[in-house]
């Protein structure tokens, strides 16, 4: 039931993240007084949806080797969401015309990003043993990549 539950806050990146970019379509033939509310309303549909990845995780940090079945469920979705924003960001980027330092924060996404997976596949061997130290390893791996992420997305 509870990777039931985790599904719904995917729903919610995706809702947001489509409201912000209707409401960014919408800039081009708006008044300076409707921008500026725009733009208010995009910045909260983002904090929206970080806070929405930020509490998937919340609500499976304590979950024991026993609900493994249903931590592996949450992070292959909230990793379908990233990989999803990860391709949008890379079909946009320019290495010829990127900066230095945008160059370092998608070299460093690049990093994140393996060190993610990496981290996300070990997590399928643990055993009972070494559960809890696998389960933090991805959760610390994750806010490393999504730091990451916002880096990139922002410079």
């Amino acid at each position: 039931m509870n990777s039931i539950q985790k599904i719904p806050s995917a729903r919610y990146i995706s809702v947001a993240l489509l409201a912000a970019s209707l409401s960014a379509l919408a800039f081009t033939g708006c008044s300076k007084e409707e921008r500026k509310d725009t733009g208010a309303t995009i910045k909260e549909a983002y904090q929206d949806s970080k806070t929405a990845v930020a509490n998937a995780w919340d609500s499976v940090k304590s979950y024991t080797f026993e609900k493994r079945n249903d931590f592996s469920a949450n992070a292959k979705a909230v990793t379908a969401k990233m990989d999803s924003q990860l391709s949008e960001l890379h079909a946009n980027y320019s290495e010829a015309k990127a900066s230095a330092s945008r160059k370092a924060a998608m070299a460093e996404l690049k990093d994140s990003e393996a060190d993610y997976k990496e981290k996300l596949a070990a997590l399928g061997s643990a055993t009972a043993d070494t559960w809890d130290s696998a389960k933090q390893n991805v959760i610390a791996s994750w806010d490393k990549l999504q730091a990451s992420y916002y880096k990139a997305k922002a410079d």
